[in-house]
């Protein structure tokens, strides 16, 4: 298999003169995107504090050739020796991942905070069942709701053709009323061009970034959920550093997470305010939409406490009781 085949180079690379351990980053995104440089950052961050033995680089854009689901056993079986990857992405390997993507469980970024303070002990047991250590988290910009016309409440969604990027999403804004089509990216600004589609579900980054205002006038801030995204590295690759880099790469990635979450929230500000510049009408939900959305959601939230393992009940009934 071709991913094989590149393992040994990706692991680590050794330079004698300077005892220099490389790693390859598997990321999706592209260079520009602000995950991509958060991850660039903490890699200059790893290189400076190890004096150059410890070097990071960043292959942007999936320049290693793996797909989302891919990324987790990737890590794992050491054919990558450090990703970055949304936990969206390994919910068939590991159900209890799914929590932070339930829709309407968290509102914003304080929430996603909460939510990932109790649940963060669990994510760390998986990860280390799977080879690898969490070294930072990032919660993304939350999903908005992109539409033709602005949608004030649950029966403003009634049959809207509007695309999902994951099974959650659909089956959420199907409970809800909608017609989700769940497709890939490229495919749906193509169906926005043509018409095939009345909306899209997805982050304001994102709704820049397709220039959305070509093809729709609004933008409901619903923040149905803020996905989280992990840097992980494979145990045996971090095994092989030096006690002392073990700890300066933890130290680095613990004193940076605030730093780089913080990012993400300045970068939703920031582009919500681009779209609203751009003549997108952008509002809120009214109480009664956000009481109609998260009754909706609830479904899901109860599905997840029975099948997302033992941890699963306790860490939402938890965190239900600490959000209100």
């Amino acid at each position: 298999m071709r991913l094989k085949t590149i393992a040994a180079a990706l692991f680590f690379m050794t330079g004698a003169a300077q005892a220099q351990t490389t790693w390859q980053m598997h990321i999706n995104f592209p260079a520009g995107n602000f995950d991509t440089q958060n991850a660039m950052k903490f890699a200059e961050a790893v290189k400076e504090e190890t004096n150059g033995e410890v070097v990071i680089e960043v292959m942007a854009g999936g320049s290693l050739g793996l797909k989302g689901p891919e990324v987790l056993g990737a890590v794992r079986d050491g054919i990558v020796p450090i990703a970055h990857y949304h936990l969206d992405t390994a919910v068939g390997d590991e159900p209890f991942f799914a929590i932070q993507g339930l829709p309407y469980l968290t509102r914003g970024f304080d929430d996603a905070a909460k939510l990932n303070a109790l649940a963060k002990p669990t994510f760390d047991k998986i990860a280390e069942r799977n080879n690898q250590k969490i070294l930072y988290s990032v919660f993304w910009p939350g999903a908005q709701l992109y539409t033709s016309e602005p949608v004030e409440a649950v029966s403003d969604l009634s049959a809207l053709k509007i695309r999902t990027a994951n099974k959650s999403s659909t089956d959420f804004l199907a409970d809800v009323g909608a017609a989700p089509v769940l497709m890939p990216w490229a495919d749906a600004l193509v169906a926005l061009a043509s018409g095939g589609l009345d909306g899209i579900a997805t982050s304001s980054t994102s709704g820049v970034d397709g220039k959305f205002w070509e093809f729709m006038g609004a933008v409901n801030t619903i923040s149905y959920v803020n996905p989280t995204a992990v840097v992980a590295v494979n145990l045996d690759a971090f095994n092989a550093l030096s006690a002392e880099n073990q700890k300066i790469v933890m130290e680095v990635a613990a004193r940076m997470e605030p730093e780089l979450r913080a990012v993400a929230e300045t970068e939703d500000t920031v582009r919500l305010k681009e779209l609203g510049e751009q003549g997108m009408d952008v509002s809120a939900p009214s109480d009664a939409f956000a009481t109609a959305l998260e009754d909706a959601a609830k479904k899901q939230w109860d599905a997840f406490a029975e099948n997302g393992g033992p941890d699963a009940r306790p860490v939402l009934d938890a965190y239900l009781a600490e959000r209100k």
